[in-house]
């Protein structure tokens, strides 16, 4: 038989394939309107299980994984669309954004300060903290109207003390930004390259500009920010310590560049979150953010992520994390995961809401973080 003759059964198949989608799909639609009738869940597991397990026992063993797939998959479309027509939803109500605001960041110096300029202006009123965790107890006493804090880096990865905390702390995105990082190593006036025997800073610099110090033969040592390691080598005075952080960091605390334009990869960039207190959504908002867990078993997170594509969304982002000990109590074995999703999408969309609120009543833990706007 020729390829063409192949292709064109192939394609009659396909035809009776899509007819059949589309009774299914409307038989789909009555079953949604006698559950809406009757009260009754959208999520029948009982009948589920039967109905794969009858279709792997249609087709051959060697087929019978993809019969439960392909069938899983047609059954979670039939579940979007039930979701669509039953989910009634309750529209979020958020706050006003706050003119001229007290920012709350890490220590004066840092990259942080940056952020919160290009969120909140230049000259704008920022209250400087020790550590990530007061930035959060800030934003949750009030004691500040927004926090800003790094999530995560373009070359080396996520932020994780701001992941940590975000499980421990109620707050909202309301933007994100890109901050370019380019890092100097700073020592006290007078001080040679060759002179410097150790170099302190944040772990996330440390490990920006690894291949800078790996050569080096540098000894490191980690600090709370690249700002308080700049502040302890001026405070030492000692020509052997030298410092990474910014040109302008260096400058604010008097040492002066040794080399400039260390780290591994010149398009290095951190990302900033500004989050607050209660919900507000920026009229630009355009990102959505939450995170949830999802069941453990094969395929569950493909089928979670079945629902974005069902609505067509844009999933920009996925970050999985062992689940912390402050969520222990959610844990059925030693390998849970916390999964962090980011798509683009607004609130105001129904489908968009709809989707939330489906997954807020069926996942085990689920957490909107916000809507916001990605500043250019």
């Amino acid at each position: 038989m020729e390829l063409k003759e192949l292709r064109d059964r192939i394609d009659s198949i396909d035809d009776r394939i899509a007819e059949l989608f589309e009774q299914r799909t409307l038989t789909a639609c009555e079953i949604a309107e006698y559950k809406r009738e009757h009260g009754m869940a959208i999520l029948q597991t009982g009948r589920e299980d039967e109905v794969l397990k009858r279709m792997q026992e249609k087709v051959p063993p060697e087929l019978a994984d993809g019969a439960r797939l392909l069938f899983s998959t047609l059954m979670d479309i039939s579940k979007c669309r039930q979701q669509q027509l039953l989910t009634e939803v309750k529209p979020f109500v958020p706050e006003s954004e706050v003119a001229a605001p007290v920012v709350g960041a890490v220590t004066k110096g840092s990259y942080t300060a940056d952020a919160c300029e290009k969120f909140c202006g230049e000259g704008c009123k920022i209250k400087y903290y020790t550590d990530f965790a007061s930035v959060f107890r800030a934003v949750e006493d009030e004691a500040v109207d927004y926090g800003v804090l790094p999530i995560e880096n373009s070359t080396a990865g996520e932020v994780g003390a701001t992941y940590d905390l975000m499980l421990r702390h109620r707050f909202y995105i309301c933007r994100s930004t890109m901050i370019p990082i380019n890092h100097v190593l700073a020592g006290v006036k007078g001080t040679k390259q060759s002179d410097v025997k150790v170099v302190t800073s944040h772990a996330m610099a440390l490990k920006q500009c690894s291949k800078f110090l790996e050569e080096g033969g540098y000894a490191c040592e980690e600090a709370s920010s690249t700002a308080k390691a700049a502040e302890r080598v001026a405070q030492l005075g000692d020509s052997s310590v030298a410092a990474v952080c910014s040109a302008s960091c260096a400058k604010l605390f008097g040492l002066e560049p040794i080399a400039r334009d260390i780290t591994d990869v010149r398009d290095n960039y951190t990302r900033f979150i500004m989050i607050s207190k209660d919900l507000q959504i920026p009229k630009k908002a355009s990102v959505v953010s939450l995170c949830l867990t999802v069941p453990h078993t094969a395929g569950s997170l493909y089928r979670i992520l079945t629902r974005f594509a069902y609505c067509g969304l844009n999933l920009c982002r996925i970050e999985s994390k062992p689940m912390p000990d402050a969520l222990a109590y959610l844990k059925d074995n030693a390998f849970e995961f916390i999964f962090y999703l980011d798509f683009i999408g607004s609130v105001k969309d129904e489908n968009v809401m709809k989707l939330l609120t489906g997954l807020e009543r069926e996942m085990k833990f689920y957490r909107f973080l916000g809507n916001y706007e990605e500043l250019e």
